[in-house]
């Protein structure tokens, strides 16, 4: 969380270059799957989940990923 190392603190500028959204969103499957593992893992602790939830549309993004998921796979 003090070093921001995801990007997530929306009070920080360009918006647009956030580098949670290039890895949840890099179309690399390997690389998203690390990704929402270690989102995951930060969002089992209580300040991870405080940190993430400084990202303002994280968790859309993570239930639209989920939600394109077909079938029962390791991402779901």
């Amino acid at each position: 969380m003090h070093y921001d190392l995801l990007d997530c603190n929306d009070k920080n500028g360009n918006k647009n270059e956030r580098i949670v959204d290039k890895l949840l969103l890099s179309g690399d499957r390997r690389v998203l799957e690390y990704t929402m593992t270690f989102i995951s893992a930060l969002g089992n602790e209580c300040l991870g989940r405080s940190y993430l939830l400084q990202k303002s549309n994280l968790v859309e993004t993570l239930a639209g990923i989920l939600k394109d998921e077909q079938g029962d796979t390791h991402l779901r």
